[in-house]
């Protein structure tokens, strides 16, 4: 399933945990996740244990002992959506499993992501896939969320920068003033529906929220950057396609994880396989 990066966040919180959500803008990328079912009621992140009560509390709340087994590029925390990608996994094959509808399989995990403080418009961001705007809070199914149709194929580089911090310790830096500028960008996106003006409104957004002085320093001298914008330690570079190569290279050689990506045209997408993905 694609990995999502937010540009412009505004939290909505209320007593329900399936309305609880965020308004926002983000893309979704084709740094997949990839996950497999296990037989042990676990989630592991790269041969990792991860998110261990989410994972004990889905088993317990459906009584399976069912979990999943993923690969990424990019680490948990790093601002890439992973949370959600690997709680919508572990959700999908239990709910699947009981035969129940795939559609409460995301909602549960939506809850999850709010209940745990790891997101709030991951989920149904990458359900839905594309450039991605959500436009009423909440789970799938509760929440709206559209794709903004790009007219052509858009080449990323994303580099996870090693630095962080937890998703709610920056919800809990976000000011009313930021969230007021946060309305006021969103409908400018909205409005242009246009790619320039959500690198430009999100990079606005994301740095009153993070420290660009390394992104700045890290991006010196390096060519064919159209625009770049920074969520917690993902930076999600647009670059001129003819120059893919050499920005991966520089930057790995800077002791980055860089990694080419584009928007992905699909959400959550399920395979039914005797074979590991």
């Amino acid at each position: 399933m694609p990995l999502h990066i937010s540009g412009i966040w505004i939290p909505h919180y209320t007593s329900s945990l399936l309305e609880t959500g965020s308004k926002g803008i983000g893309l979704t990328v084709t740094s997949y996740l990839v996950a497999e079912e296990t037989f042990s009621c676990s989630i592991t992140l790269n041969n990792r244990e991860v998110l261990v009560e989410q994972a004990l509390e889905t088993c317990r709340d459906l009584g399976v002992n069912i979990g999943v087994r993923g690969n990424s590029h990019f680490n948990l925390g790093s601002g890439f959506g992973l949370s959600a990608a690997l709680l919508i996994s572990q959700s999908l094959v239990a709910y699947n499993a009981i035969g129940k509808p795939l559609l409460r399989a995301l909602q549960h995990a939506h809850v999850l992501e709010v209940k745990y403080r790891t997101g709030l418009g991951d989920v149904i961001a990458e359900y839905m896939g594309g450039f991605v705007v959500r436009v009423k809070p909440g789970a799938p199914g509760i929440g709206v969320a559209y794709k903004v149709p790009v007219k052509s194929r858009v080449d990323l580089v994303l580099v996870e920068l090693g630095i962080g911090e937890s998703t709610s310790q920056m919800l809990s830096r976000m000011s009313r003033e930021l969230l007021v500028e946060g309305e006021k960008l969103l409908e400018r996106v909205l409005e242009t529906q246009d790619l320039e003006v959500f690198f430009e409104s999100s990079r606005l957004f994301t740095s009153r929220l993070f420290d660009y002085s390394r992104v700045r320093e890290i991006l010196r001298d390096l060519r064919g950057i159209i625009d770049y914008y920074l969520k917690k330690s993902a930076l999600v570079i647009w670059v001129e396609k003819e120059f893919i190569d050499e920005l991966i290279s520089n930057l790995r050689a800077r002791g980055l994880k860089a990694h080419y990506s584009t928007i992905s045209l699909i959400g959550v997408h399920i395979v039914d396989s005797t074979k590991p993905p």
